[in-house]
């Protein structure tokens, strides 16, 4: 699919049909985040696929509270990944100029699986409402790692009225000028 279709396309998904994408897909899903870009070529993320029905439950009952019912629909979801990273040198000393690297690193990274969900016709939805110390216990994750976020994947219920791919539609977003300027903030480009 055209690369400007997919980003204009990409919608948060939270219904989904009860249907496991193929393994095939997920690989491809997640060489798309082993090649995204790093600081220093760091690459200091980890994904973790679950798609054990049992375990993406209990990913989704251990949610903090107050927000376990925002996140219910990921109950649904084919599969979760779980979007990890560990800090390097390099996060260190970028802290110290107040830069967080290592999350702009993971989030970049966990885009391009997005994008590459989508191009395969896969729905997704980034979750940020998590029980990480939960997480790390059930998931088994190493103390040097920390979890950026969770994204629910599955192929979007045939009910959804969104036409586009795979159910996935646009949605409104900010003119250009609203998000925008030139060499100065607030004077427009025209």
């Amino acid at each position: 699919m055209e690369f400007t279709k997919v980003i204009s396309w990409r919608r948060s998904v939270r219904r989904f049909k009860d249907q496991p994408i193929e393994k095939e897909k997920l690989l491809q899903i997640l060489d798309a985040a082993r090649v995204a870009p790093s600081s220093s070529n760091s690459q200091p993320w980890h994904f973790i696929v679950v798609d054990d029905k049992d375990k993406i439950g209990r990913i989704a009952r251990a949610a903090p509270p107050g927000t376990r019912s925002i996140i219910s629909f990921s109950q649904k979801a084919a599969a979760i990944i779980v979007a990890c990273y560990r800090k390097k040198l390099t996060h260190e000393i970028a802290r110290i100029f107040g830069h967080e690297n290592h999350l702009i690193d993971v989030a970049i990274a966990t885009d391009h699986l997005v994008l590459r969900a989508t191009d395969l016709g896969i729905g997704t939805c980034w979750i940020g409402w998590f029980n990480e110390k939960e997480l790390k216990r059930m998931l088994k994750i190493p103390s040097g790692f920390k979890i950026a976020a969770l994204v629910a994947l599955g192929y979007p219920a045939e009910e959804s009225t969104n036409e586009g791919i795979g159910g996935i539609a646009p949605g409104a977003r900010k003119g250009l000028s609203e998000i925008t300027s030139y060499n100065t903030f607030g004077v427009p480009i025209s």
